[in-house]
C-alpha cells in the first residue's frame, strides 16, 4: 500500500517541518482538468523533479494538507496527504485520504445543519466542475454558519480539490476522465447509490 511504503518518511518530514513551503504557487482555483499536468508541473516540477518531496499546498491552521512526489512512482502522478498538527508543532493524525474517508466526512458535514445539507452537493459541483475556489464556494454558499462549521467545509473542500487535481493529472483528460470520476461518485451517492453500488459502476 502506499501510504504504508511512504509513510514514515512522510512522518519524519512532517515532524521535522521539512516539508516544502508551496503555498505561494497554491492554485486557489483549480486549472482547467485537461492543463492541470501542465499547470501544476510550472507550479511543483512534478514531471522534471521526481526527487522525493513533500510540499504544502494547503493551510487550514492545525489541519494542513500536502502533496508527496516520489521517482518511484508513475511520471508526473503524485499523491495527496492531509495531516492535524497540535499548535503546529506535533501531529495528531496523518494520512492519505481515499474517496472512502471523503465520503464519509461529506456524510458527516451534511447532517451538520439544513444549509449544509441543501449546499454542500451545490458546492463540491462548484469546486470540480466550474473550478471555483474554496474560498468562493464557502463565501457564496456558507457565509451565515459559524465559523466552526464553514472551517469544517472549507478543510473538507481543500483536500477533494487536492484529490480531483491528482486524478486530473494522473488521468488527464482528454483521453480519460480525470477529476469526472471524483464527481461521478458524489453524484451516484446524491442519486441514492450506496457504496457498493457506486464501486460496481466506477472503480477506485
Amino acid at each position: 500500500m502506499l501510504e504504508e511504503k511512504h509513510r514514515e518518511t512522510v512522518r519524519e518530514i512532517l515532524n521535522s517541518n521539512k516539508f516544502i513551503g508551496g503555498l505561494d504557487y497554491s492554485p486557489r482555483k483549480l486549472p482547467p482538468a485537461s492543463n492541470a499536468r501542465n499547470e501544476l508541473e510550472k507550479l511543483f516540477k512534478i514531471c522534471s523533479d521526481r526527487d522525493f518531496g513533500v510540499v504544502l499546498v494547503e493551510d487550514l491552521g492545525d489541519y494542513k494538507v500536502f502533496i508527496q512526489i516520489s521517482n518511484s512512482e508513475p511520471e508526473c502522478s503524485f499523491y495527496v496527504w492531509y495531516a492535524n498538527f497540535r499548535d503546529d508543532e506535533c501531529i495528531l493524525e496523518f494520512g492519505v485520504p481515499t474517496h472512502d474517508d471523503l465520503i464519509m466526512w461529506y456524510i458527516k458535514l451534511k447532517k451538520l445543519s439544513k444549509e449544509v445539507n441543501e449546499y454542500l452537493t451545490k458546492a463540491l459541483i462548484r469546486l470540480i466542475r466550474d473550478r471555483l475556489s474554496v474560498e468562493e464556494i464557502v463565501e457564496k454558499y456558507f457565509t451565515k454558519l459559524d465559523e466552526n462549521i464553514k472551517l469544517e467545509i472549507s478543510k473538507f473542500l481543500s483536500t477533494l480539490k487536492w484529490i480531483s487535481l491528482q486524478e486530473d493529472t494522473n488521468y488527464p483528460p482528454p483521453k480519460r476522465m480525470g477529476s469526472k470520476y471524483t464527481l461521478a461518485v458524489y453524484a451516484l451517492l446524491e442519486a441514492g447509490f450506496n457504496m457498493s453500488e457506486i464501486r460496481r459502476v466506477i472503480k477506485f
